[in-house]
């Protein structure tokens, strides 16, 4: 028996240490976070920060769960606002919401709208984030709109943009396209 107790006083500490050696080994490991992993989690607390923010309303097309965040800059006298195939003339800036905050694209600078589809298919030119916050506009709005990366240009890179950006776009709503001038 006494041969057995001193086994386990030294082994079991010997043990618990070489345990405690390979999972400080495999902790370091994990702290090891990969920068695109970095850069979605910055991204993602950057949208949520605006959950709190007063002047920022939580929107949503109805019946949709995906939201985007909106305050309204100047408010328009339009009573219609545009549906999920509408076509619309738009001036917009678009930043990122994390890093440097970098301008995007967009046409504030210049004199003409830029002609925009909200969702039509192949025929498709805005991401989702965009549709949500027009639809919730009425020519004459000038919002600030914040999207996350998932309803923007998701898990892939697109031109400047890295995987899961968010995005701060400012956008003005001059005029909804009725059909019979498409013709």
């Amino acid at each position: 028996m006494k041969k057995s107790g001193l086994l386990n006083k030294i082994y079991i500490p010997l043990l618990l240490c070489g345990i405690l050696a390979v999972s400080s080994i495999l902790t370091s490991c994990d702290k090891k976070i990969d920068a695109t992993l970095e850069w979605r989690m910055d991204n993602e607390k950057r949208f949520e920060e605006y959950s709190i923010k007063k002047d920022f309303k939580k929107v949503t097309i109805d019946g949709l769960n995906p939201f985007v965040y909106m305050h309204w800059i100047k408010k328009g006298e339009g009573k219609e606002y545009p549906i999920q195939t509408s076509r619309v003339l738009v001036h917009y800036e678009c930043f990122l919401l994390a890093g440097n905050k970098s301008f995007v694209d967009g046409n504030f600078d210049q004199e003409k709208s830029l002609r925009l589809v909200l969702d039509r298919g192949k025929e498709g030119q805005s991401i989702v984030g965009v549709q949500i916050a027009l639809q919730n506009m009425v020519v004459g709005d000038e919002t600030e709109v914040i999207i996350p990366w998932y309803l923007a240009y998701g898990d892939k890179a697109k031109d400047s943009l890295r995987p899961y950006s968010a995005l701060r776009y400012r956008i003005r709503l001059d005029k909804i396209i009725p059909e019979e001038e498409l013709h």
